[in-house]
Formats: C-alpha cells, sequence, structure tokens
C-alpha cells in the first residue's frame, strides 16, 4: 500500500524529483498525524494489560503510544498474571485531579497512604520510547498488594503508521484511502509552492473526507442499532 501511494502522489503531481520523493513520508506521516488529532477513531483504542506491584511508587507508565486514558481498572482481588481483571470483581478507578491524589494520598515514607487503589490521575506525558509518547497516571491508595490493571487508553505508535508499515494496511489506508490520499496531495503541493487554488482544492477535499472519517468514528462505529435505533439520512 505504501508503494502504491507514493506513486499515486507522484502521478497526480508529475513530480519524481529527489528532493521531493525524499519527503514523501513526511507528507504521509503530517495527514495521519491531522486525522488521528481530528478524530477519535475506535481503531486507536488500545489495552495495557499489567501489574501494579506492592511498595511501587503511586505513579504507574502506561504503554508506549499512549496518549489520553479511557478507562482505569483493576481486580479487587490479589493477582499472580496480568489479565485477571477479567474474572472480577472489578473496580473502575475514578477520575480525579492530580493535586488531589497528592493531598489525599501522600504516601511519606513515615506513613505511606496504601490500600486498593480507588482512583487516578494523568500526572506527567513524555517520550516513552523513540519517538513514541506516553503517559504516567498516579494511583490513589498506592497499591498495597499485586493486583492485575487495566488501563484504556486512546494512543498512536510509530507502528500504527503507513510508513512503518510499509506494503501492509492502517485501519485509514485500508478504510479510507482516498482522504489519506487528498491530504498528501495538499501537502506535496504546498511543497512544490503550486497553485493556491490547487492547493486549496485538494485541502478543502481532504477537511470533508476527515469530516466523513469522523461521523464514522465517533457516530457509527460509538453506537448499536439496538440501544440507538437504525441510521437514517433525512430525505432532501
Amino acid at each position: 500500500m505504501l508503494s502504491t501511494l507514493k506513486t499515486a502522489i507522484q502521478d497526480y503531481c508529475q513530480n519524481s524529483e529527489a528532493t521531493f520523493v525524499s519527503h514523501l513520508d513526511d507528507f504521509i506521516i503530517s495527514v495521519e498525524d491531522k486525522v488521528f488529532a481530528a478524530v477519535q477513531m475506535p481503531a486507536f483504542w488500545k489495552s495495557d494489560v499489567s501489574l501494579v506491584t506492592a511498595g511501587d511508587d503511586a505513579d504507574y507508565g502506561v504503554a508506549a503510544g499512549s496518549l489520553d486514558i479511557l478507562s482505569v481498572r483493576l481486580n479487587e482481588t490479589e493477582a499472580s498474571v496480568p489479565g485477571e481483571v477479567s474474572k472480577g470483581p472489578v473496580r473502575y478507578l475514578l477520575r480525579k485531579d492530580y493535586d488531589f491524589l497528592l493531598e489525599a494520598y501522600p504516601g511519606t515514607t513515615d506513613d505511606p497512604s496504601t490500600g486498593i487503589p480507588k482512583y487516578y490521575a494523568i500526572s506527567t506525558a513524555g517520550i516513552r520510547s523513540a519517538a513514541n509518547p506516553g503517559v504516567t497516571i498516579r494511583l490513589g491508595p498506592i497499591p498495597d498488594a499485586v493486583y492485575a490493571l487495566t488501563v484504556d487508553y486512546y494512543g498512536k505508535t510509530t507502528d500504527d503508521s503507513l510508513v512503518t508499515v510499509g506494503e501492509g494496511y492502517t485501519w485509514l489506508s485500508a478504510t479510507f484511502p482516498q482522504v489519506l490520499l487528498n491530504g498528501c496531495l495538499a501537502e506535496a503541493y504546498s511543497f512544490m509552492k503550486g497553485e493556491p487554488d490547487l492547493i486549496q482544492n485538494y485541502q478543502a477535499q481532504f477537511q470533508e473526507g476527515v469530516g466523513m472519517v469522523k461521523a464514522f468514528g465517533e457516530g457509527r462505529q460509538s453506537a448499536d442499532s439496538y440501544t440507538d435505533g437504525a441510521k437514517s439520512v433525512p430525505v432532501q
């Protein structure tokens, strides 16, 4: 798929100059990032299943690629292996302000605030590994035993890019390839300092496509016909 997209960009732009070709990956990544930032797609909902151990910090580093937390849950009984959260009893942690947890569960050396965690807060955001971002959450109280913990998060790593996937597919390239192409053409013509009307045309087509992706990802994929009824289009 990557080679097909690169060929299409060069064909549309009628440009195979070496410098232009060397930036094709940059065009693709830029468009992917724009769609990712504009649309909350279920394709980027991910889970980090791990263990929280007694005596650890109150902070827990979520997997590389994590940008925002959807939910945090744990098994209230001590666990020896990750993944046991599915067996229950399950406790969903409530999201709180970071300063609230610092005050309520300070976790000092003399008097650690330990117990079964009830709350979480995003404490820091940074680079987890290579070029992948990641967030750290603070738990309160600090875990007093080994618990199975599952963090559902919204995230994207370099492995989610078509540039890394190569001749495979990403969700965007397989589901809305024209949106990806139009976005890349807008980037390419801007790089070439092409005609403003042509750039605006591709940007408009890209934005229209992003709207369709948003309607699909945040509307259709987040509902079901039993709960919300069948989707209908008003008659014009």
